[in-house]
């Protein structure tokens, strides 16, 4: 489709979406995206758009169009407008981060929902919070947040990961949350350090199923963020098998997990680590998303 050289904004919705369209681009995601990239790539506001139809500035048409060249080669638009929202968290992104999913959501309301019931003001000490596979920190972020009286350890086996992490950690304001460099447990002391819970967010893609996967993820997002190995639990095996180590009693290991892992499977694996399943929580759409498994 040949690009205009003037839009009115209702009528540049119109032309991002049939653009995104012919660019292959998922036809049920082609008008949330295009409302995405006019509100937050031209920053045209939503209720002025349809009340105003204001035409697009020259500034605004040269933006569009380098959103659009950049879309048109199946790069993520999460990392062309630069962010994404997480648990109400504006949370930078770009290459060399997973980019958070809304269904992680589920691992921090239920990480949330425990420690709201957590008192340890006899202990006369804090909530302790482990995140493993941080990425962009968005998990721990989000925790931090909501639990300013929480010390928090994230670690990632990625430097450019925790770069943005860092970035995160810095526009969030979180005093609370540590990122650290390494693989898994390592960077949080080796045994010495214990935990009231342990989030985690693995690599759990089979690795069959990448090849299948939309180019935006598989051309774009970081293939160590993602591939979980032969049957998907390759680091989420070596997670429930290590935890029980870093885990007060009574702490909670939390880990996100593809659908179609079943019950009986975890449970046999939280079994031999020495920990209670205590439950297998399905996201919206009815897959297994998050397992959940106490020390006694």
């Amino acid at each position: 489709m040949k690009r205009p050289q003037t839009l009115r904004a209702l009528d540049a919705l119109k032309y991002v979406i049939e653009t995104l369209r012919g660019f292959g681009i998922p036809e049920a995601n082609c008008p949330q995206e295009a409302r995405a990239i006019l509100k937050d790539g031209l920053e045209i506001d939503t209720l002025r758009m349809y009340r105003d139809n204001l035409p697009l500035s020259p500034g605004q048409l040269r933006r569009l169009g380098e959103i659009l060249d950049r879309r048109k080669k199946r790069e993520p638009l999460q990392y062309i407008l630069g962010f994404v929202w997480f648990y109400g968290l504006k949370i930078l992104v770009g290459e060399g981060a997973l980019i958070p999913r809304p269904e992680t959501e589920i691992l921090v309301e239920e990480t949330l929902r425990r420690a709201g019931k957590v008192r340890l003001e006899e202990k006369g000490r804090r909530i302790k919070i482990l995140d493993l596979c941080t990425g962009s920190g968005a998990i721990a972020l989000a925790l931090a947040k909501n639990l300013p009286r929480a010390d928090i350890v994230a670690t990632d086996i990625s430097a450019g990961a925790l770069g943005w992490a860092e970035k995160n950690r810095r526009a969030c304001g979180a005093e609370n949350v540590r990122f650290l460099e390494g693989d898994l447990f390592g960077p949080a002391g080796e045994g010495k350090a214990v935990f009231d819970f342990i989030t985690a967010n693995p690599p759990y893609i089979k690795e069959e199923k990448l090849k299948s996967l939309e180019p935006e993820v598989v051309c774009w997002e970081p293939r160590i963020a993602l591939s979980g190995g032969r049957d998907g639990l390759d680091l989420t095996g070596r997670i429930i098998r290590e935890a029980p180590a870093h885990l007060e009693r009574g702490g909670f290991l939390l880990v996100e997990t593809a659908g179609g892992t079943g019950p009986d499977v975890f449970d046999r694996m939280a079994g031999e680590a020495g920990l209670r399943m205590e439950a297998l929580v399905r996201d919206l759409a009815g897959f297994e998303r998050v397992f959940i498994a106490k020390k006694a």
